[in-house]
């Protein structure tokens, strides 16, 4: 090993992990030369290891559970604000998300270390009616644009947007996100299924959970016996308003939140289901529905602008809110074997373009521009 190291900053801001944790774990994985330094939660820590990653860990938080958002976020950021880590030539700074948390510190060891080279990734853009993250990322951006030296995202259309709000052209690459293919080849599939349909990601309003009780209600209209599974953690609150509204609309003999699960047993649920439900309104990239094609899955999802140029194949795309063709498009997959299959061959296909050997690959190339 040299003396070169990463320094990652790496908020870790579920119980799960995000693309961007995801693929600074898979990446350090595969970057023997450098010393990895990971400044994360407790809950990052054991987020890394449980994904093989050896590193030196710099622990911002230590809460078991994740809540209180503002409160955990600002006490992640004050303690990575204070730690002194020193740089030399040639070693990388990397900023895994946009938060605040993972973008000042980062923003502070570069003005300290002027030998470091700062790269960060950026995902999507928050819009405006979420005004505390839309206002904690326009912050965020005013220091990337002016201090990062490489900047990585996930698709073309948030490239076009970041020159368009006068980010550097020459510093952005595109690079999409990743998974383990031979993971999920491994993973066992019974002859009957769990479940008809499955959603797998964070409960939060953003990723379409409340447009997932409209549609299984127009489902059951015709197929009552409709069974769906919703994996995911994250917002407590919006959880309960969740299981609330299913209960309120007769659905939990429908519907079955199962709450956070661990991979194995989630991606084992996603590989025993038959169609996979993706009607979020907000995306950068969308790993879920790359997971769920890993899975054999077909994906119904609203047809955000990303999904146009990332899942071209796979994936059936309606205009948000369209909830009667959503629940028409579930319906069609059900019931006809042979549409079924032909899309089901099109996910697993399309898929393997999206291996994490060849997306750290190319994301190395542009971290060591």
């Amino acid at each position: 090993m040299s003396d070169q190291k990463i320094v990652a900053f790496m908020n870790a801001y579920t119980q799960g992990n995000s693309g961007g944790d995801a693929c600074f774990i898979e990446i350090a994985k595969r970057v023997g030369e450098y010393k990895k330094i990971v400044v994360t939660s407790s809950l990052g820590k054991q987020l890394c290891q449980s994904k093989g990653l050896q590193a030196e860990f710099l622990i911002t938080t230590s809460e078991k559970f994740f809540s209180n958002v503002i409160f955990t976020y600002l006490v992640r950021l004050l303690r990575a604000l204070f730690l002194r880590i020193e740089l030399n030539k040639g070693d990388i700074i990397y900023g895994t998300s946009d938060f605040l948390p993972d973008v000042l510190p980062a923003l502070l060891q570069k003005m300290r270390g002027k030998n470091g080279k700062w790269v960060q990734k950026i995902y999507h853009l928050i819009p405006a009616k979420r005004i505390i993250p839309y206002l904690a990322q326009r912050i965020s951006f005013f220091f990337i644009r002016r201090y990062a030296d490489v900047i990585i995202i996930d698709n073309s259309f948030l490239k076009q947007d970041l020159i368009e709000s006068d980010f550097n052209g020459n510093k952005i690459f595109v690079n999409h996100l990743g998974t383990d293919l031979k993971y999920f080849q491994e993973i066992k599939k019974d002859p009957k299924a769990l479940y008809d349909a499955v959603f797998l990601g964070r409960m939060h309003a953003s990723k379409g959970i409340f447009d997932i009780i409209k549609i299984a209600k127009s489902i059951i209209l015709q197929k009552p016996e409709f069974k769906m599974a919703v994996i995911g953690g994250g917002n407590h609150k919006i959880a309960e308003i969740f299981k609330e509204q299913i209960k309120k609309e007769g659905l939990d003999k429908n519907i079955f939140t199962l709450g956070y699960l661990e991979d194995e047993e989630a991606f084992s649920i996603l590989k025993n289901s038959i169609v996979f439900l993706f009607p979020s309104h907000e995306e950068g990239f969308g790993i879920a529905a790359v997971e769920a094609m890993a899975c054999g899955l077909p994906v119904i999802a609203w047809n955000l602008p990303v999904f146009k140029e990332v899942f071209p194949l796979g994936m059936i795309q309606l205009p948000i809110g369209e909830i009667s063709l959503f629940a028409e498009a579930v319906l069609k997959l059900l019931d006809n074997d042979e549409f079924y299959s032909a899309l089901s061959a099109e996910a697993e296909k399309h898929v393997q373009n999206f291996d994490w050997s060849i997306v750290a690959r190319r994301e190395l190339r542009f971290m060591e521009q």
